[in-house]
């Protein structure tokens, strides 16, 4: 039997709406000179384990925080690499690793795979580890949660409902 065309509507509609918030968001975050991908990864962060949106905003926190503390591992790096050289790296990434594991027990704030993802957006951004590259990366991270949270609300808007169970 084929599907019903009003699903097939809704379901179609579902990945237009997120593709127009995600083309919106990336033209946004691109017109005002922040990095598209730093934007896309707080997309993902804001919806990466979250059931709600208190889940979902303490993921975004995590990815902060994943920011800030990549920042400060890489000034780490800088301080401790004339004295200890090629071992100053994987000292520090060693004690942030203990550090954001040593975090999942802080509720809300306790999704570690959330921690990396913040790490990574700093170390891979390949920007200088300073308060304007902590704002720059939070702020386009920023525009993606919000267009998460705005695609999320207008997927539900369109979103096939399920349909009542036929009555024997």
């Amino acid at each position: 039997m084929p599907a019903h065309p009003l699903k097939d509507i809704r379901f179609h509609a579902v990945s237009l709406v997120v593709a127009a918030v995600a083309g919106v968001a990336t033209y946004g975050t691109i017109a005002v000179m922040l990095p598209a991908s730093a934007m896309f990864l707080g997309w993902v962060a804001y919806n990466l384990a979250g059931a709600s949106t208190r889940d979902n905003l303490a993921d975004l926190g995590c990815f902060l925080l994943g920011l800030a503390f990549g920042i400060g591992t890489a000034i780490a790096i800088r301080l401790l690499t004339p004295t200890l050289g090629d071992a100053a790296t994987p000292l520090a990434v060693s004690g942030v690793v203990i550090l954001v594991l040593s975090l999942r027990t802080l509720a809300p704030l306790n999704n570690p795979i959330a921690y990396f993802l913040g790490l990574t957006s700093f170390f891979y951004s390949g920007l200088a580890p300073v308060a304007s590259t902590y704002a720059i990366l939070a702020c386009s991270a920023a525009i993606g949660a919000a267009s998460c949270a705005a695609a999320t609300l207008l997927q539900a808007a369109v979103q096939p409902r399920a349909e009542p169970e036929a009555q024997a």
